[in-house]
């Protein structure tokens, strides 16, 4: 069970060697930052052998503040009763493995470690947490570290800051945070070592979490006038007491990271958005669409927004000046958006939704034949948040196409956010990598799709890479509620396919001459690439769309070309095809 949250702070209060070496004075400063509400203390935890050698200038003073192994059993046990976790800065294997025995929650690897692959590899086959320091460090030794250490899987908590006795404002470059964020997926943690005299000392751990950290790690003592060992970037109780307050009342301000309106927001919204007034008389049995409106704030507080009526039908006559409301729209209109889940990786072929066929991308010509649709409203890119997916953000942009940004992983829920991001509730799904698909039949499944009430609906034996499913949002939704991980994943209709009785399911034959599986149009590998980008070549004028009647044919008068791909293996398909339980 993780011990660390994306919305809750977790502060661990360092004492250093503030102690002294003396057990009493660890355990006053133990119990202050249990008073002050910290989660856990951090001390550190080694011999004066291990840290340096005999004529260094400061192992004298290692020496004295050395503590025996009861002392240090005294000191831990104490720490638990107070209810705080126990992290252990350790610099030896010697240290560590007493440490082990001793029942601590986590280490931490001081920098100077970073590079000690003999204690990185012992930490490597132990599951306690690890909060690793970054300070003075360059990212392939980071690399490294991290790589040796995920020998057995852990957390990994990524520590920026660096002990400048104190360290200074203009070298604290909080930057660094956003940096760690993008290039690791562990939670990254502040120490920021200013001086703790400073005004802005408290402030900064703020400033941090604003940056993305969700660790604080903080020096206290038990009063810096005394000027005692690692008082300079320490706070005193009072504080830190002060300095965790402001921190919790900072978590309130966190919300969800979905992006949901809250209670006090929704009031906002109804008090001041602008609703839609008829600017002349309109039918019942009207589309609806923007010119028909002026927008104006009135009295009506039900009134619908663009997104809830964009192509749908009303259910009676309106009268000039009336405002739109709910009971206006026929409650079996539908809002369809094809979303498209858009994720650059790929083991076989590298960012292929963006390999050029012709002087266009592919998701390029698949999104014009997506056009062709008079049923579909909207079409939006649902983008993976891992780090390179930057280019189908900036292709969206460009090309001025809707956008929503989710976890790589669970490509069910962006593709739920997707039609929601556009109030739809049907969601017409195909993958991107597709420079040909039957377009040609897109509005006769979306029309049987409706009028039949379906849950799902999906066209069978075309070439591969040409179908596509048409999906209730409502149908989505219950399967990530009551599917598992890999009902998230790419494999999107998967829990349907599973759960058919749980689901009116339609599918729907093509005619006899696009009935063709045995054709692979997809592009997943180079191979297909060099197919898809020969078709087009031959077949391509002037960008305007080809019917997959023309493809067909053209391979059929050319099998050699045919035959190039014809022996990828399928692997997983994420779209339905011939193994289908319904047509058995």
């Amino acid at each position: 069970m993780s011990l660390f949250s994306t919305n809750h702070i977790f502060v661990i209060a360092e004492m250093a060697n503030a102690h002294e070496g003396d057990l009493e004075k660890a355990k006053k400063i133990t119990l202050a930052a249990a008073r002050a509400g910290a989660n856990a203390i951090k001390y550190q935890k080694f011999t004066a052998n291990e840290l340096a050698e005999p004529n260094h200038e400061l192992y004298s003073l290692y020496k004295k503040l050395e503590m025996s192994k009861k002392e240090w059993s005294i000191l831990i046990k104490f720490a638990k009763k107070c209810g705080l976790k126990v992290f252990v800065d350790i610099f030896g294997i010697k240290s560590a493995k007493s440490c082990l025995n001793l029942g601590v929650d986590g280490f931490k690897i001081h920098s100077a470690d970073l590079m000690n692959p003999t204690l990185l590899r012992f930490l490597s086959k132990q599951k306690n947490p690890i909060l690793l320091s970054t300070a003075g460090c360059f990212l392939n030794e980071i690399d490294e570290a991290v790589k040796i250490l995920q020998f057995i899987p852990k957390e990994i908590i990524l520590m920026h800051g660096f002990q400048g006795y104190p360290t200074k404002l203009s070298d604290l470059n909080l930057n660094k945070i956003k940096k760690l964020k993008e290039k690791y997926s562990f939670k990254i943690g502040i120490m920021d070592h200013v001086s703790g005299s400073s005004e802005l000392s408290s402030i900064i751990p703020m400033v941090g979490i604003g940056m993305g950290a969700t660790i604080v790690e903080k020096h206290l003592t038990l009063n810096r006038d005394e000027k005692g060992l690692d008082y300079f970037s320490s706070l005193n109780p009072d504080e830190f007491k002060k300095m965790i307050l402001h921190i919790r009342k900072v978590e309130k301000t966190f919300g969800k990271e979905e992006f949901i309106l809250s209670k006090n927001e929704l009031i906002y919204r109804l008090t001041h958005k602008k609703n839609p007034i008829a600017k002349k008389f309109l039918k019942k049995g009207t589309k609806l669409d923007e010119n028909l409106f002026n927008f104006k704030r009135t009295k009506t507080k039900d009134s619908v927004s663009l997104y809830d009526f964009l192509g749908k039908i009303t259910s009676k006559n309106i009268s000039k000046g009336s405002t739109l409301s709910k009971h206006m729209i026929d409650k079996k209109s539908h809002k369809i958006a094809a979303v498209i889940a858009c994720r650059i990786h790929s083991t076989r072929l590298f960012a292929k939704q963006m390999q050029l066929v012709g002087d266009r991308p592919i998701i390029d010509h698949m999104i014009n034949q997506l056009k062709t649709s008079k049923m579909i409203t909207d079409i939006v890119l649902a983008i993976s948040s891992r780090p390179g997916n930057e280019v189908f953000v900036d292709y969206a942009l460009k090309n001025g196409i809707k956008f929503i940004i989710g976890d790589d992983t669970d490509v069910l829920k962006r593709l739920i956010n997707g039609a929601k991001y556009v109030n739809a509730d049907i969601i017409f799904r195909i993958t991107p990598e597709n420079p040909y698909i039957y377009w040609e039949g897109i509005d006769e499944i979306l029309q049987k799709h409706v009028s039949g009430n379906y849950d799902f609906s999906t066209c069978f034996n075309v070439p591969l890479g040409t179908g596509y499913e048409v999906v209730n949002l409502s149908s989505f939704e219950k399967s990530h509620k009551e599917g598992s991980k890999k009902h998230r994943s790419e494999l999107c209709s998967l829990y349907i396919k599973e759960n058919i009785n749980k689901f009116k399911i339609f599918h729907i034959s093509p005619p006899k001459e696009f009935q063709r599986s045995e054709i692979r149009l997809t592009v997943d590998t180079p191979e297909d690439l060099y197919v898809a980008r020969s078709i087009y070549d031959s077949l391509g004028k002037k960008h305007k769309l080809i019917s997959l009647k023309t493809i067909i044919k053209f391979l059929d008068n050319n099998p050699e070309l045919a035959k190039i791909n014809s022996g990828v293996p399928l692997d997983v398909s994420r779209i339905w095809i011939d193994d289908d339980p319904l047509k058995k």
